[in-house]
């Protein structure tokens, strides 16, 4: 077999990571078999097998990207305005609206984190990483005035991530009203921003 070139290997598992993401987004998780994505992409089902070893080397790939569009998505929006009751209301929208499409991988993360080392050393370090933005952002506006100054970056980045965490598990895993989560998300992260509430 001809040995593949780096770019157009990197292309394919992208292709391949992507259609597994659209199935998964569409009809759940269940739904991404190797079967199923080689049929998206357009390949065969051994096709793949060059790319991933097998589903769960599969499921880790795709976790990894969601998690980097997560990330992008985070820079964005705390990037973007300098008004920081807008960046809550994007936040809030980012968090449960843009983020329903990974619901069903995010299913997956209770299951895999507790059980594989590997998981819980690279979703340790997402999750470090993503605090880090969220702090900056925190002590960016404190800097400015727009937050109050005994407001501690550190600690208030650690307690909002908490707070998402525990509100997008309600809404994810319990099937509570995502608009109630969300409405709390913000009302609360102000609080914790000592900003008061919306005029």
């Amino acid at each position: 077999m001809p040995r593949i070139n780096a770019e157009y290997r990197e292309d394919a598992k992208k292709k391949i990571v992507a259609a597994a993401i659209g199935i998964a987004a569409e009809t759940g998780w269940d739904a991404v078999t190797m079967e199923s994505i080689a049929q998206k992409v357009g390949v065969t089902k051994g096709a793949l097998y060059a790319y991933f070893e097998n589903r769960d080397a599969l499921l880790h790939a795709v976790i990894l990207e969601v998690f980097a569009n997560v990330r992008a998505g985070l820079v964005s929006t705390l990037a973007d305005e300098e008004d920081i009751h807008r960046i809550i209301l994007n936040l809030a929208e980012f968090i449960f609206e843009q983020q329903k499409p990974y619901a069903t991988i995010f299913y997956q993360l209770p299951i895999r984190i507790p059980q594989d080392s590997q998981y819980r050393e690279e979703f340790s370090q997402i999750f470090d990483r993503n605090r880090l933005v969220l702090r900056d952002c925190i002590e960016r506006f404190k800097t400015a005035g727009k937050v109050p100054g005994n407001v501690d970056p550190e600690a208030t980045s650690g307690a909002i991530i908490a707070l998402t965490m525990g509100l997008r598990i309600t809404s994810l895993f319990l099937g509570k009203d995502t608009d109630e989560a969300k409405k709390t998300w913000v009302d609360s992260v102000e609080k914790i921003l000592g900003i008061g509430h919306w005029q």
